[in-house]
């Protein structure tokens, strides 16, 4: 897999890497962690990519690692009362 974009974002780590002609963008929050891959020839190149994780896509994601914290959360103390 070969890294070929980091995007700047203050609180998640962004990066887009092309295997196999697929993008696959990267997105990681402390231990969680979303991977999206779109097929190349789906998008115009890199430039489209990078339209792609707009702030208003990435703040989704960073909702959704919010909801997935919560959940993880939840199931561990549900094993650690047992």
């Amino acid at each position: 897999m070969k890294s070929v974009a980091k995007i700047d974002h203050p609180k998640l780590d962004v990066s887009i890497y092309l295997r196999e002609n697929k993008y696959n963008v990267k997105i990681v929050l402390d231990q969680y962690e979303q991977i999206f891959r779109l097929s190349q020839s789906d998008v115009m190149g890199m430039e489209d990519m990078e339209n792609l994780v707009s702030k208003e896509f990435l703040d989704k994601v960073y909702m959704r690692f919010v909801e997935m914290s919560k959940d993880f959360a939840e199931a561990f103390k549900k094993i650690n009362l047992e």
